[in-house]
């Protein structure tokens, strides 16, 4: 017995409606932003990359900031990388790894860039900081 043609496009659009929800329940967008918080009165210079995504060079003014975003993947191995530059110095930081990150960065993941690298601030709580780390070796 055939199934009529109606009842398979029905089924695929539910489908497709299910995975969609799923997908966007279990791995929201994760909104990174990035603060000049060098107090040195100097912009800072920054060029972030995934393995997949170069999203090129930004200049963030002094107590400026700049966002991009992103969906995690279902395997937990989401990773962004920050080159950033001022005054000469060039330095290094994951700004994003997925298992570091996850937990403490549901939506949104504020970054305060600072001489020595890189605190994370608590979400939802102002001027509260996490953790810092320094530059990458």
């Amino acid at each position: 017995m055939a199934v009529p043609f109606r009842t398979v496009v029905v089924l695929t659009f539910l489908l497709i409606l299910r995975t969609t929800c799923y997908a966007a329940v279990v791995n929201p967008v994760t909104h990174v932003n990035i603060i000049n918080y060098l107090r040195l009165g100097v912009d800072l210079t920054v060029h972030c990359k995934s393995k997949d995504d170069d999203l090129g060079v930004h200049v963030i003014p002094p107590d400026g900031s700049w966002e991009f975003q992103f969906r995690p993947n279902f395997w937990n191995s989401t990773q962004y990388f920050c080159k950033f530059d001022w005054n000469g110095g060039s330095y290094w930081f994951d700004i994003y790894i997925q298992l570091r990150d996850k937990p403490y960065c549901v939506k949104n993941c504020d970054w305060l860039i600072i001489p020595n690298g890189a605190c994370r601030k608590v979400e939802g709580v102002p001027h509260a900081v996490d953790k810092c780390y320094p530059w990458n070796p």
